[in-house]
């Protein structure tokens, strides 16, 4: 029932990547280059030059350091990816030399590189590297990764090489360039990324103790990430629809705060988000509410816990506060076009933006000044979106999903997966979906010709779905023949659904 990928089972690999800083006369700078849209992880992020750390990156020469083959693996990965060699020695090898070596290191038959490494007599710079991360890739992305980072101050801004391996576009950039076009979404960082553009930024330099690890504890395999300056996502085990496992918190706000999505129920993943919380309220980050985008169990599990733990509110739209009568009390009400402001150190402006059709409460959230919104259950980048007749009206789904777009948002946040870089692209191929299936259902419809059930036409309108989800589709067609229905195409007899001959 989707175009985007299903949570990864296999176990995640071990990465290294190395960011490259150099500290100019005023303001430093960090080597980045940005995955392609192509890329099986992280596609259109920018990101550090790394890569696979290789069962012979153990016994490579190095001078030192621990996690030596983490180590070897991110200078590897730096020369074959942008033609940096970082090793003792590299100085006596002329440019064809240089050439050779890199081109037989990321080829076919790498033994050949690393014997070409030893022959030359090199030793890799193992010890000068600085950890400054762990991220542990989300169990929802396309391939999971458990990557260590490193980076390296340089003296001055060595020039890149212009041949490229599985990257594009690497330059040197600016802290405070970097940070700004961060600030507007025009770029979207992994957290160890992330943290070291605020911490260059802060602090106007490499700072390795300010370098806080962001892997969680005992192997936690959701991290959270601040995917724009001062809105920071935590995914959360949630009882929710597969292939999606996970509902993605937010913390939004640099002093004041709000924290998007109450979701988990589960006491684990509670703990994680109590610590989450804990841990900003130390930087000086509190929130004053939690805030529903709608009233489904995956978003709101852990709303009494969170409430209660740390005496805070509870809002949400007025539907979203009737569906929930006698089970959560709200505390204030949102409207449409309502805006949150929360004071700081960086004043940030929420705007709330009334989205029915999944859920009549339904609420997205525009955080005014990067133009990143948390989309909730609108998109999802696992997974589908399921509109069905008991809460769902696909007629207010679509208008809704047109609003969205209407708002022009720099990057979509959803409840489930990754963030989203294309955000118009992925709106309107919602709504094409969308009315391509209704095609379907329509024509299904109208060659069954007697009434039929929705689960009836299902092996028709959704042959391209496993089986498996065939109950949750038979939802979906409910309500595209709800729509069809009042657009005069359908009708509803008490033996099934009829098509309706207008001609």
């Amino acid at each position: 029932m989707s175009d985007y990928p299903s949570p990864s089972v296999a176990e995640p690999l071990d990465a290294a990547c190395l960011t490259l800083v150099h500290h100019g006369e005023d303001v430093p700078s960090l080597l980045w280059a940005r995955r392609p849209d192509d890329a099986p992880a992280l596609a259109r992020f920018h990101v550090c030059p790394g890569g696979l750390v290789d069962a012979t990156d153990h016994d490579m020469p190095h001078d030192g350091g621990d996690d030596v083959a983490a180590r070897v693996s991110a200078l590897r990965e730096t020369f074959e990816e942008v033609g940096l060699l970082f090793a003792h020695g590299a100085d006596r090898l002329d440019e064809a030399e240089t050439q050779a070596l890199r081109d037989a290191l990321r080829g076919d038959a790498p033994a050949e590189g690393r014997a070409r490494f030893r022959a030359h007599g090199l030793v890799w710079q193992t010890a000068s590297l600085v950890p400054s991360g762990r991220w542990l890739t989300p169990r929802y992305a396309r391939r999971r990764f458990d990557t260590r980072f490193f980076a390296l101050t340089l003296d001055r801004a060595l020039p890149v090489d212009p041949d490229l391996f599985e990257l594009d576009e690497a330059e040197w950039v600016r802290v405070d360039a970097a940070w700004r076009r961060w600030s507007r979404s025009e770029v979207m960082l992994a957290p160890p990324v992330a943290l070291l553009v605020r911490t260059l930024r802060e602090h106007g330099r490499l700072v390795p103790e300010a370098l806080r690890a962001v892997h969680g504890a005992d192997g936690q395999e959701c991290l959270r990430w601040e995917v724009v300056p001062w809105v920071q996502m935590m995914p959360l085990r949630t009882p929710t629809l597969p292939p999606a496992t996970h509902t993605n918190a937010y913390l939004i706000g640099s002093g004041e705060a709000i924290l998007v999505e109450p979701a988990t129920p589960h006491p684990d993943q509670l703990e994680l988000a109590y610590a989450w919380i804990e841990e900003a309220a130390r930087d000086g980050i509190r929130p004053k509410a939690l805030v529903a985008t709608h009233h489904h169990p995956d978003h709101v599990g852990g709303a009494r816990a969170l409430a209660e733990r740390f005496d805070l509110p509870l809002w949400g739209h007025a539907q979203t506060a009737e569906r929930l009568r006698g089970e959560l009390r709200f505390d204030r009400l949102l409207e449409d076009g309502e805006r949150i402001h929360l004071d700081g150190p960086t004043p940030i402006t929420v705007r709330a933006i009334h989205t029915p059709g999944h859920a009549p409460g339904h609420l997205c959230f525009l955080e005014e000044a990067s133009g990143a919104m948390i989309a909730g259950d609108m998109v999802a980048s696992v997974g589908t979106i399921l509109v069905e007749p008991h809460d769902g009206d696909m007629r207010l789904y679509l208008d809704s999903l047109r609003r969205m777009a209407a708002e022009a948002p720099t990057l979509l946040l959803p409840a489930h997966g990754m963030p989203i870089r294309d955000a118009q692209g992925l709106l309107a191929h919602y709504v094409e979906h969308r009315l391509a299936r209704e095609a379907k259902v329509r024509a299904a419809l109208e060659r069954h010709g007697g009434p039929a059930s929705a689960m009836e036409l299902v092996p028709d309108c959704y042959g391209d779905a496993p089986k498996m989800v065939w109950p949750l589709a038979a939802q979906s067609t409910e309500a595209h023949l709800i729509k069809l229905a009042e657009d005069g195409h359908a009708r509803r007899s008490p033996s099934g659904w009829l098509p309706v001959d207008r001609g």
